[in-house]
């Protein structure tokens, strides 16, 4: 079930201000604070982070609505939709530049306030899905820049794999973590122990500045996926599937890989070299959520560029 939707106040009458509160409220919507002034709301906001800012136009104060706003805008990428009593020319083509998501003349009528939040909620989404998008695609090609850079060094050109170093893999991986708002990255290499059984490795790892590296784990060197109650896992990627998990969909016995990590959901993924199984590429995150399915494409790309720059001879 999501959560209401957050909205703060900026007015600095104060019996306006709760009776828009109180309309807030009756529309299902949560008011997390309210200020009578554009400083004053600079100095709240850091700490609620709302989901969207009711903003009269005029405030007492040395700060405009107008210029709260553009800070607003500029330091968080909240929404705004602005109220006001009446608006000249010049006053809109200033409330123009801070990109208000809206506008609601008061007195207000409780219909129009809903409907125009709502649609700056649904526009504030959208609109945050693109630039996600964006982000992930510049990371993507930055990952195939890469991989061009690779293959034109002829002094790579070899029958052997390809062994990268720390700097290799920050190149590829720490854009798409960021645009991923990844908890972290790591490569697992797969192989055989003395007696022949499958075993596998961390090998490389990118994480977030609240991410525990897990690169010299023990436990995480030659282990069994069999023994840590994955083995159904292996099969998997060795078919060249795509797993998606999170802890709470994990059984008990399923859950010790994740712990030893200290992640709570992640995206798994094949890496083949020439068509055989080498290994995965997991992203992982601190918290527990989904991605979508363009997310889950991006990916699967950079899985199918390190198999390529790898074997590439």
């Amino acid at each position: 079930m999501e959560k209401p939707v957050a909205v703060f106040i900026v007015e600095d009458e104060a019996i306006v201000a709760n009776d828009i509160k109180e309309t807030l409220k009756s529309l299902g919507y949560t008011v997390p604070g309210i200020a009578k002034s554009g400083e004053l709301a600079l100095e709240k906001i850091p700490a609620i982070l709302p989901d969207l800012i009711l903003m009269d136009i005029h405030l007492a104060g040395k700060m405009d609505g107008i210029e709260a706003a553009g800070k607003i805008n500029v330091l968080y990428d909240i929404p705004v939709i602005y109220l006001t009593a009446y608006a000249d020319k010049s006053l809109l083509e200033r409330a123009k530049i801070t990109e208000p998501y809206g506008y609601v003349i008061k007195p207000y009528d409780e219909r129009e306030l809903h409907s125009v939040i709502e649609m700056a909620i649904y526009k504030h989404k959208i609109e945050r899905e693109i630039k996600k998008r964006d982000s992930i695609l510049f990371a993507v090609s930055s990952a195939v820049e890469w991989l061009l850079r690779i293959s034109r060094d002829e002094s790579l050109r070899s029958p052997e794999l390809r062994n990268f170093n720390t700097s290799d893999i920050r190149d590829i991986l720490e854009p798409l973590g960021l645009a991923l708002d990844a908890g972290a990255i790591g490569i697992f290499r797969t192989g055989n122990d003395p007696t022949g059984n499958k075993t596998t490795t961390l090998i490389y790892e990118w994480g977030c500045p609240g991410y525990h590296s897990c690169l010299y784990k023990q436990e995480l060197k030659n282990f069994s996926l069999t023994a840590l109650g994955l083995s159904h896992w292996e099969d998997q990627l060795m078919k060249g599937e795509v797993i998606s998990a999170t802890r709470s969909m994990l059984t008990e016995d399923e859950r010790p890989l994740f712990d030893l990590l200290g992640v709570k959901s992640g995206v798994i993924l094949p890496i083949f070299i020439r068509e055989a199984f080498w290994g995965f590429i997991a992203f992982f995150d601190i918290t527990e959520r989904t991605r979508s399915p363009d997310e889950i494409e991006a990916l699967r790309i950079t899985a199918n560029l390190l198999g390529a720059a790898m074997g590439y001879r």
